[in-house]
């Protein structure tokens, strides 16, 4: 609309002009009405140019700072949109470790938590019982039970027997595994470290006994061909670091600052701990 205005002002003026170079007092004052008539059509064409340079950068001015605007509102907007991802996020961390806290507390877990006590308490008071359940995580080179380990099992075990031992003790490994599976997932809410620390888990009464599997666990990978050709990569020394962050636990720096560790733990030498862990302290 503005461009069709200024054409037909233009063009009224140039006829204007036209009209008053026929006129007769025009010319009288000039021989050449018509020269000098689009002399002055073409001062105003310039100065209808430099308007319209001018008009130009108006506008481009107002397009930048409408543009600004909008990009403006639309950085608001994201900004909202990114803090209510990050609500929703730590909302559905939140329940995830709720979720998770419950599973612990449940009537089931209490029996998979006994039950994997009835391995890792005995795995204590005999290293060669440990030894045989750490076999037991890989497909390959497995041991068989070592009978010559239930003098000092049987010190920390509640069943009666051998034979009430051996009827029970591939199903409490098989909690152990659920128990650490529990563990790995719980270690794998990275985004939620502050909510795990918050929520116990009695991680200070598992941590020793973690690590005393994880830790055998990597040595038995580490020396066996057969274990590294069949197995997969033990993962569970890596969930206890990810925990032990988690509940700001300092790390242990080497096997022999665990070990060292373990050996001197008071409820771990309460569960009647084998002194033959003493040999892995350098």
């Amino acid at each position: 609309m503005l461009g069709l205005m200024i054409c037909f002002g233009i063009v009224g003026v140039w006829l204007i002009a036209i009209v008053v170079g026929l006129q007769p007092e025009i010319r009288a004052y000039t021989q050449q009405p018509f020269s000098d008539a689009f002399s002055g059509i073409n001062a105003l064409f310039a100065g209808c140019a430099f308007g319209g340079v001018i008009l130009t950068i108006w506008l481009q001015i107002h397009e930048l700072q409408e543009t600004r605007d909008e990009l403006q509102k639309t950085a608001s907007a994201n900004l909202m949109m990114a803090d209510a991802s990050r609500v929703m996020a730590m909302h559905a961390d939140q329940k995830a470790i709720l979720d998770v806290f419950q599973t612990y507390c449940s009537e089931y877990f209490q029996g998979v938590k006994n039950d994997a006590m009835s391995v890792l308490i005995p795995c204590v008071a005999s290293s060669r019982y440990c030894e045989f359940v750490v076999s037991r995580f890989f497909v390959a080179d497995q041991q068989a039970f070592p009978t010559e380990c239930w003098e000092r099992v049987s010190k920390a075990s509640y069943c009666k027997t051998l034979d009430e031992f051996l009827a029970k003790e591939q199903a409490y490994r098989y909690k152990l595994d659920e128990l650490i599976n529990f563990f790995t997932m719980l270690s794998s809410q990275e985004n939620s470290k502050s909510i795990i620390a918050n929520c116990d888990f009695s991680y200070s009464w598992w941590r020793p006994l973690l690590w005393m599997i994880a830790v055998q666990q990597e040595e038995r990978y580490a020396n066996n061909e057969a274990v590294r050709k069949y197995g997969t990569v033990p993962y569970l020394l890596n969930v206890v670091k990810r925990l032990d962050d988690a509940y700001g636990l300092v790390p242990f720096k080497t096997t022999e600052a665990f070990w060292r560790f373990f050996v001197g733990h008071p409820k771990v030498r309460q569960y009647g701990m084998d002194e033959a862990y003493h040999a892995r302290i350098g």
